[in-house]
C-alpha cells in the first residue's frame, strides 16, 4: 500500500485518525489536528510512540505540560493519561500503539 500522509485534510474541528498498518503486535497510525482540539482524556491499554511531523503541540501528561514541534517524539506508557491542551491547525503525526512495552 502507498500513501502520502502530506495529503490528508485537515479537519474542520477536533482530529482526524486513519489507520496505516496493523499487525496482532502494533498498529500505526496518522493523526492530523486542527487548531482546535477535542478535550478527549486518553488511557490507553498500550504503549504508544508519537512522532510530530508538522505543526506545534502542547501535551498534557498526568499534570505535566509537553511542548513538541516538527522533529519531536515521545514515548507515552500504557495507562498513562494524557491529552492535547493546544495545537497549531494542520499539525500531522504518526502513532504508533504497540501491545508490548516499547517504552
Amino acid at each position: 500500500m502507498k500513501g502520502n500522509i502530506y495529503k490528508t485534510a485537515v479537519p474542520k474541528s477536533g482530529e482526524s485518525f486513519k489507520q496505516l498498518f496493523e499487525n496482532r503486535y502494533i498498529s500505526i497510525e496518522e493523526i492530523v489536528s486542527s487548531d482546535c482540539s477535542e478535550d478527549i482524556l486518553y488511557d490507553q491499554p498500550h504503549d504508544e510512540a508519537i512522532f510530530l511531523l508538522q505543526g506545534s503541540a502542547t501535551l498534557w501528561i498526568e499534570g505535566e505540560e509537553v511542548d513538541m514541534s516538527a522533529g519531536d517524539y515521545l514515548c507515552i506508557k500504557a495507562r498513562k493519561r494524557h491529552r492535547v491542551l493546544r495545537c497549531e491547525k494542520g499539525t500531522r503525526w504518526l502513532a504508533i500503539h504497540s501491545k508490548e512495552p516499547i517504552c
